[in-house]
């Protein structure tokens, strides 16, 4: 899995890389690899890796990955998230919203 210097993850490749552990039975590796995909894909609301994501995570189930499950639900809800135009609020956004403490 290569990184780009200010991108960060590539959800595709990554993906990539995680159907190739699927496939050589790394089934933790490549649980581990699509959930980096499908977060990467959630933050740019990129429809087509969520779908393989959801895929990739029944492939997994089918294998007897007990962990997969949790990948779905998620993969799924960025998917939905991604089809109306939301997107989870990032890290910064989140800590920007927060009321302040009073003192």
């Amino acid at each position: 899995m290569r990184r780009g210097r200010l991108q960060g993850v590539d959800p595709a490749e990554t993906l990539a890389d995680a159907q190739t552990a699927l496939e050589h039975g790394a089934h933790r590796r490549a649980c581990d690899l699509a959930w980096r995909a499908a977060a990467a894909a959630a933050r740019i609301g990129n429809e087509s890796i969520l779908a393989q994501a959801v895929e990739l995570a029944d492939a997994l189930a089918t294998a007897g990955y007990d962990d997969a499950g949790q990948l779905r639900v998620y993969a799924e809800a960025a998917l939905e998230d991604a089809k109306r135009g939301t997107r989870p609020p990032s890290a910064f956004e989140r800590l920007m919203s927060r009321d302040r403490r009073q003192r």
